[in-house]
């Protein structure tokens, strides 16, 4: 009902900034002809849609019961259609209570988009990505939605470009690839030639430093989404339509010569040379925290991609740990990653429950903040009552860090006297491997890096034999004001 809509705004705000081709149906009660003042009904004269207008991409309420299968089938078509996005329906008490209708619910096919723009455009692109002194390629979160991963891995590697990718968007390419120079925000400023975005749907903060590649030459836009392309920062070129054919298109253009181009050899040279120093630094900060206790996120980051199974599929409530550094690849035997990117915790738990049903034949794991936790801890019971073989890696380190991170950029007095209001999580510290038993759920904490690795193979053996399971392992807090343990002090008294 409408109190329920309420309650799952968070979700669909992050499906909505995701773009998450979903339908997500609600009963709907009157609330005019007799009382207006209705239990889990909105307010006389106010709309349940209203509560949604500004988080879907489209919104109906049935009346009729004889239309439920109509707006049904419009609703899934519209979720699938590109620009993709939740629709939300309402069938209202008088349709859902109507005896004696039958209907038949059709398939619902998302239209084709066109296939790829005009030759000259795509040309355009090609030879401005050739020729680049420094090009740099930016990939989003629509290459997944597109089914793209080949293309843009092709693309980058016969072109030599350098590849970052938006926040939170580690996803998108292969964090350990030569190719990859890092997250969007710390490359930007730089000088480049030309940018070529693909799917990045810009995860923006309302501030002046949005305004990206100020200092770009030619910046080009590929993606699903018109309202996207060009709304932050100008493009020179701007092409909607499906990201994996204007990808295959741009391909297509490829011929061994260009391979042989001395311009691409040097360009390809440097990055790989650049990227293997950059693996090798990467893994020797990790193992430089490996006797560090409470365990260094790094580490646990170096350890899971070693002890974990081949295929794992991620799904990450993480926002400032570093489960980005584990080995997620686009091959059929490689790590895979699914996370939310519009920022509103307590997707987690659910999403990990989603993925196991989607992929049962893959190990999955569920790597959350111990903050995040706390806003769908339910979902334990759930992965018990139907025996959901998910492994939950409890990143505790007793803080909602981000939160905390973010008031100490902020500064002022917070940052002076280093006390940061309601993210310290500790006196009384919540016993994640307590909750989750309490729940049907077996798990173990880890204190002690000597102890991780056997723990996560105890875990991979726990969801290989069919089984949930979860680990508390209690990490270091890091970044700004990670010293800090202070909290507002008081009781009540009589």
């Amino acid at each position: 009902l409408a109190a329920g809509t309420r309650q799952g705004s968070g979700q669909l705000q992050n499906a909505y900034f995701d773009g998450t081709p979903m339908v997500v149906t609600a009963a709907m009660r009157d609330t005019g002809l007799f009382g207006d003042h209705v239990t889990l009904a909105s307010t006389g004269g106010f709309s349940q849609m209203g509560v949604v207008e500004d988080i879907t991409k489209r919104r109906w309420e049935v009346w009729d019961a004889r239309g439920i299968p109509t707006v049904t089938r419009r609703a899934f078509k519209e979720a699938t259609t590109f620009p993709t996005g939740p629709v939300y329906v309402a069938y209202t008490g008088q349709a859902l209570d109507a005896a004696n209708v039958e209907g038949l619910i059709q398939a619902a096919d998302a239209p084709h988009m066109g296939l790829a723009p005009e030759p000259g455009v795509i040309r355009s692109i090609f030879d401005a990505l050739v020729n680049a002194d420094k090009p740099l390629l930016v990939c989003g979160q629509e290459i997944a939605a597109a089914g793209a991963q080949a293309e843009i891995m092709t693309l980058a590697e016969r072109l030599s470009l350098p590849v970052a990718t938006g926040v939170f968007d580690f996803g998108s390419f292969p964090a350990h690839h030569p190719n990859y120079v890092g997250g969007v925000e710390a490359v930007s400023e730089e000088v480049y030639d030309v940018v070529c975005c693909v799917g990045y749907r810009q995860n923006a903060r309302g501030i002046p430093a949005d305004l990206r590649f100020e200092r770009a030459g030619t910046i080009i836009g590929i993606g699903h989404d018109p309202a996207q392309l060009g709304n932050t920062f100008p493009l020179d070129i701007a092409v909607w339509g499906n990201i994996r054919h204007t990808l295959q298109a741009l391909n297509a253009l490829w011929t061994e010569g260009q391979g042989r181009h001395r311009h691409l050899e040097r360009r390809g040279a440097a990055i790989r040379a650049a990227g293997a120093q950059r693996l090798r630094a990467q893994q020797d900060e990790a193992l430089g925290h490996a006797s560090e206790q409470p365990i260094h996120p790094d580490y646990l980051a170096h350890i899971a991609g070693r002890a974990l199974p081949e295929g794992t599929l991620v799904v990450s409530e993480n926002f400032r740990s570093s489960d980005h550094l584990m080995p997620f690849g686009f091959d059929k035997g490689q790590w895979r990653l699914i996370r939310t990117f519009g920022g509103s915790l307590g997707h987690g738990i659910g999403a990990a429950i989603g993925a196991q049903l989607g992929a049962p034949d893959r190990p999955v794991v569920c790597s959350i903040g111990d903050g995040a936790v706390m806003y769908s801890a339910s979902g334990f019971w759930t992965m018990a009552r139907y025996g959901l073989p998910i492994l939950t890696i409890v990143w505790n380190n007793v803080n909602y860090q981000t939160v905390r991170v973010n008031f100490a950029a902020w500064g002022g007095e917070m940052a002076k006297q280093n006390k940061f209001p309601e993210t310290y999580l500790g006196d009384p510290e919540i016993d994640f491997v307590m909750l989750a038993k309490s729940q049907g759920i077996d798990g173990m904490h880890v204190r002690e890096p000597g102890a991780l690795e056997a723990a996560l193979t105890r875990g991979a053996q726990a969801i290989a034999a069919g089984e949930p399971y979860l680990l508390d392992v209690r990490i270091a807090s890091v970044g700004a004001a990670a010293d800090s343990t202070w909290y507002q002090r008081f009781k009540l008294r009589g």
